[in-house]
């Protein structure tokens, strides 16, 4: 049983830790009354410096291929779930991708300061961040759905999460007439890190024999200091201590911002890379089970027709001490293990109408590189930003992206006295019959405000 419960709570650690490299919105991209852009692009400079405590940008978003209405079916006046005899394996089957992907991001400014120094503008910030990153094969839906068949596979199953604070030291400068660099420069605190996989996990029914075939291996380092009672490392030996940081690291962003006015009026280019970077994870725990391990059981091959009872208890048996040796998992020596972060590209164009500049068009193109097929994305957006007065700005946008279709919007107040944003890259568009604003069609939601105290004036 405590073999059974320290298995459970890594599982859990691994699944239930949410998930954000989420920078700030990427509505606000070319708003700068929102005291946060220089988070997506480093050379860009806020209109005035700034003091945020708690509430400076929360961003809260939720990524996917799937949403309820690949589970959900419409039937008369009221829905059924896919296990319904009314619908069909083609209609249910054929509507799910090869992998079912699933994210979750959080990401929080609990301090920011902005301010204008040595010809330059400077921001420092403390930020909480959380990743999280979810697959299951299509194959799990197949088994629900048509019941006992021949073959299975259900090999591709992962769960990463990686959870950090970061302290940033921003600075901007205009190193040439229309051309401003800046970078960032980020100190890592790790709090948690989790990633299990199932490589294999095959199942097998024939006339003759039913097998079961599975490797999984997983690892995980968290803010505790975690060691052996004795010599024997195993999962029922572990023994917790004193609370640390996970781990530490280092990461930096670059921007370029080129101010092309002198030669095309109104026309602005930009370009970042975000999350250059490592964290150290101190103590990094690995468990993995026999890549060998496998179950076979062909029948009731032994025992008395008299003595039904006794049989089928030693086949049981056999079946129970087979899936107690696959369930064994070797625990290796704590170690020190370096992750890298997941980078982010940016390229950006801005044209403000030249007699009209409160009016811009703009398109921004993102890539974000990972080491998980299923975590990375790309996504292309168009922008029309309006400015009718100097305290507010509305952006209106939409974009193409790995997961679908988005629509965003973002307003932005920002007199002498206070700023405030709200937004969201991926409005909810549809909605159930039921009027709740539930991902239909896919998982994506995302939505970001702000609240951060103006300092100085405007330049």
């Amino acid at each position: 049983m405590k073999k059974i419960k320290y298995i459970a709570i890594f599982s859990l650690l691994a699944m239930c830790s949410v998930k954000g490299l989420a920078q700030t919105a990427k509505s606000a991209y070319f708003l700068d009354g929102t005291f946060s852009n220089f988070m997506l692009n480093p050379a860009m400079r806020s209109e005035r410096g700034f003091l945020s405590l708690g509430v400076g940008n929360m961003t809260i978003g939720t990524n996917g291929n799937v949403g309820i209405s690949h589970f959900l079916f419409p039937q008369g006046d009221h829905l059924t779930t896919f296990m319904s005899g009314t619908v069909s394996e083609s209609e249910f089957l054929g509507r799910l991708p090869q992998s079912i992907r699933f994210g979750m991001n959080v990401d929080e400014t609990i301090f920011g300061l902005g301010f204008r120094m040595f010809g330059g503008y400077t921001s420092f910030g403390v930020t909480l961040h959380s990743s999280t990153s979810m697959a299951l094969p299509k194959g799990f839906f197949e088994f629900a759905k048509k019941g006992l068949q021949e073959r299975y596979n259900f090999s591709g199953i992962n769960i990463n999460t990686k959870n950090y604070a970061a302290a940033t030291l921003g600075y901007s400068h205009e190193i040439y007439e229309g051309l401003s660099f800046g970078v960032n420069l980020k100190f890592l605190t790790g709090l948690a890190y989790a990633d299990a996989t199932f490589d294999k996990f095959n199942i097998e029914m024939s006339a003759d024999q039913w097998m079961i075939e599975a490797h999984a291996k997983a690892q995980a380092a968290v803010g505790i200091e975690i060691g052996f009672t004795d010599e024997e490392k195993t999962l029922d030996n572990i023994e917790l201590k004193n609370f640390a940081p996970a781990a530490t690291g280092f990461a930096v962003d670059f921007g370029l911002v080129y101010d092309m006015d002198n030669y095309v009026p109104g026309l602005t280019f930009s370009a970042s890379i975000l999350d250059l970077g490592k964290i150290n994870w101190k103590q990094m725990m690995s468990i993995e089970n026999d890549e060998n391990s496998c179950i076979r059981w062909e029948g009731l091959t032994e025992g008395n027709i008299n003595d039904l009872e006794g049989a089928l208890n030693k086949e049981f048996s056999k079946l129970e001490e087979a899936a107690t040796q696959m369930m064994e998992f070797n625990t290796s020596d704590f170690r020190e293990e370096i992750t890298k972060l997941n980078a982010t590209m940016y390229l950006g164009a801005e044209y403000n109408i030249p007699f009209y500049r409160e009016l811009s068009f703009a398109v921004l193109y993102g890539k974000q590189f990972s080491p998980y097929s299923y975590s990375g994305w790309t996504e292309t957006r168009g922008y029309v930003n309006w400015a009718p007065i100097k305290w507010l700005e509305l952006s209106a946008n939409a974009g193409s992206t790995t997961f679908g279709t988005s629509y965003g919007w973002m307003l932005n107040f920002h007199p002498r006295l206070i700023s405030f944003f709200i937004g969201s890259d991926y409005m909810v568009t549809r909605v159930t019959s039921q009027y709740l604003p539930l991902p239909v069609n896919d998982m994506n939601y995302h939505f970001t405000f702000g609240l951060v105290k103006p300092i100085g004036r405007r330049k």
